[in-house]
């Protein structure tokens, strides 16, 4: 009768166990489902239900980009600044229809400059916060696409002004002076922008690549807007690495010669890289 017994006790916890195995290796599948299904269960932080390791390169690329757009919007900017100027000087010598060509032009940069001011601004607002937003994106674009399409006649025309200032710097008014120091500690900021970009870009593109071998392998393993972040991120890391040193090199360029006019040592400890974050601090109103 005992051995009868010990035969039941045994059957009961052979039974359990396989009950336990079973249950066990469902919830694994569960688990391993959830992950794959947008919006369930766990592998990310974020409520895309992607994968966290897929945010953490997003947020990388991100920062690189809005980085490296900060950069070529202050140049922009400097740019239409200086350009302005020119313009105005030349008027004062212009006769007739050139009075008119020259006013004309004069107010498509207000207008420009006043777009870009606000644009450098939201991109300021959102060098720390780890994610571009798509519509300032777009404005960027709109903004470096125009640019593109005089960019020869525009550089000339300020690299000439820049030219003549520092050849008459001291018959400059110390305003005047003042105004080129402010665009030279704008652009001082950008190249180190740039300079953060291309850095960022570099550390995170294996990563990024990496993911996107996955995705490509598996492509459940991201949910969302993820893989079309993650396309678009890629294309944006390309364009730093091998825009980003040359560009950075030419703002710090124009920097040095704007420093030289406003009378500055950018050299110097005191002058720390400052985002600007609200309008009102960029100086474009001379």
């Amino acid at each position: 009768m005992m051995r009868h017994f010990s035969q039941r006790v045994f059957q009961f916890l052979a039974i359990a166990a396989l009950l336990f195995i079973v249950a066990a290796d469902a919830q694994a599948q569960l688990g391993g489902l959830k992950k794959k299904l947008p919006g369930v269960g766990g592998g990310s932080s974020s409520n895309s239900g992607g994968n966290a390791e897929i945010d953490s390169v997003l947020t990388q690329i991100d920062s690189a980009r809005v980085k490296f757009a900060y950069a070529r919007v202050s140049l922009s900017l400097a740019d239409d600044v200086i350009r302005r100027q020119a313009l105005r000087n030349s008027t004062k010598k212009s006769a007739g229809s050139q009075i008119e060509k020259d006013k004309k032009e004069i107010e498509a940069l207000d207008r420009s400059i006043a777009e870009k001011r606000k644009l450098l601004a939201e991109l300021g607002r959102q060098s720390d916060g780890g994610k571009y937003d798509e519509k300032t994106e777009q404005q960027v674009g709109n903004n470096l696409k125009a640019d593109e399409q005089q960019r020869s006649e525009k550089r000339a025309l300020v690299d000439q002004e820049i030219k003549d200032k520092e050849s008459r710097e001291k018959e400059m008014s110390g305003q005047d002076r003042d105004n080129y120091g402010k665009l030279a500690r704008l652009l001082f900021t950008a190249a180190k922008q740039e300079q953060a970009a291309v850095e960022t870009a570099k550390e995170v593109q294996p990563r990024a690549q990496s993911a996107a071998s996955n995705m490509r392998n598996d492509p459940t393993a991201m949910a969302g807007a993820q893989p079309k972040r993650l396309n678009e991120g890629m294309k944006g890391l390309n364009e730093i690495i091998s825009e980003g040193p040359k560009h950075a090199a030419t703002m710090a360029d124009v920097a040095k010669h704007l420093a030289k006019i406003g009378g500055l040592d950018l050299t110097d400890a005191k002058f720390q890289p400052k985002v600007v974050t609200d309008e009102n601090e960029i100086p474009t109103d001379w």
